[in-house]
């Protein structure tokens, strides 16, 4: 195991080997500042990074975590206990595509994911099976998690997630097709110099259209990728 001090107050532990915490999730947890109380479900929760990083920012929220694999599910329900929030912070072992068997339907104020990008016909594949899992459709696609996301979520509910740019269009179908619309859409650069590398998205169940594409998220100063940007580093004081 690999044992990573997120901030002051979270230490994660993760598989050697394993998918690490990432920009996205950081980016993901802060674009989330709407979700300060309520029921929250993580879909595809890995070692527990995003619920962690919520709970040690002093919000006060109960979330569900639901991962299939069971190693990822007993790391992370380790990684809650140890950082002293058992008492909010569970994770299940379960499919998302059998969600109506896990979590009672209209439980939730906000469902979060950091969803596997490619197309089990995209992309190289990588030896180790978990791997492929975190980044392939091995399990589940985007419209599974868009119907789960939906089950979960009261009427007025938010869903939140990380996604890759050419996939926008698929992403956006599936939202609607699941009662999701689409309210507000950040794009993320690595640098001005380059094309977006990730989008983040927030959806409201049974709302109006209405769409806000809100100013774009640069992460580096310059093409370097040595320096973070001033908003990049305050992203990264919220979580200290």
């Amino acid at each position: 195991m690999k044992q990573t001090q997120i901030n002051r107050k979270l230490n994660l532990e993760e598989p050697e080997g394993g998918i690490y915490f990432g920009t996205d999730v950081l980016l993901l947890a802060h674009f989330m500042g709407g979700f300060k109380s309520g029921v929250g479900v993580d879909l595809g929760t890995g070692s527990g990074i995003i619920p962690l990083l919520l709970l040690s920012s002093g919000i006060k929220v109960k979330i569900t975590g639901i991962e299939i694999q069971k190693n990822y599910c007993d790391i992370a329900n380790q990684n809650s206990g140890a950082n002293g929030f058992s008492d909010k912070f569970s994770v299940l072992l379960g499919d998302i595509k059998e969600i109506k068997t896990l979590f009672p339907s209209g439980g939730a104020d906000a469902v979060f994911t950091n969803p596997p990008y490619l197309k089990t016909t995209s992309g190289r594949h990588n030896v180790a099976e978990h791997k492929n899992i975190a980044f392939h459709e091995v399990f589940c696609d985007i419209n599974d998690i868009c119907r789960a996301a939906s089950w979960c979520l009261k009427s007025g509910g938010k869903f939140y997630a990380v996604y890759r740019p050419e996939r926008a269009v698929g992403f956006l179908t599936a939202l609607r097709n699941n009662r999701l619309e689409p309210k507000k859409i950040t794009f993320v650069y690595p640098s001005a110099e380059k094309a977006p590398s990730l989008f983040l998205v927030e959806a409201k169940k049974d709302a109006k259209e209405g769409l806000l594409i809100s100013k774009n998220l640069y992460i580096y100063t310059d093409t370097s990728n040595s320096i973070y940007t001033d908003e990049m580093k305050k992203i990264y004081s919220e979580f200290e």
